[in-house]
């Protein structure tokens, strides 16, 4: 009798500690991130505001896996920063650490927001971008959409690329 007593009641505690497990990964937390001085490395300028900031560039670090939960208020967030940054940036830097792979409905959010950002002027870039995710943006045409020359190991590589392409010209 105490075994049907207990049951459900772990059962209610495993759907409970579900619900909330996708509730918090539906709304993840992000960092903007700039470059530390006098180092090679780039941390959350909320922490550390003295980091240097690349002009006309957007750095932003998903501190959670990319997956179908969370992609609409990312896309949203994304867009709400381009909007309230002054002045606009030309290219948004999204770091990808955090994720070590990618489904199929965030690879479609990501060319989509790929389109909606071209249309205002903005590129998006993708950093550390590991081997399962670059094998989903390949096989879904998002690395097409984005250009594999748009890709980056790390991020430093894609902030000097976009040095060399835009603050070169200015």
């Amino acid at each position: 009798m105490l075994v049907f007593a207990i049951l459900p009641g772990l059962l209610l505690a495993v759907v409970l500690s579900l619900v909330l497990l996708i509730y918090r990964a539906s709304r993840p937390q992000g960092s903007i991130l700039d470059k530390v001085p006098g180092k090679h490395a780039y941390s959350d300028i909320a922490r550390y505001p003295e980091n240097e900031t690349v002009p006309g560039l957007f750095i932003f670090r998903l501190n959670a896996p990319m997956f179908f939960a969370n992609n609409a208020p990312l896309r949203e967030r994304l867009k709400e920063m381009i909007c309230t940054t002054d002045p606009r940036p030309r290219a948004i830097l999204l770091d990808m650490e955090a994720s070590s792979g990618l489904d199929i409905s965030s690879a479609d959010m990501l060319a989509e927001l790929v389109a909606e950002l071209k249309a205002q002027g903005v590129e998006l870039l993708l950093a550390t971008v590991r081997e399962p995710i670059r094998t989903m943006l390949w096989r879904s045409g998002v690395a097409q959409t984005i250009g594999e020359e748009h890709i980056y190991p790390v991020i430093e590589e894609g902030v000097e690329d976009f040095r060399a392409r835009f603050l070169a010209r200015d």
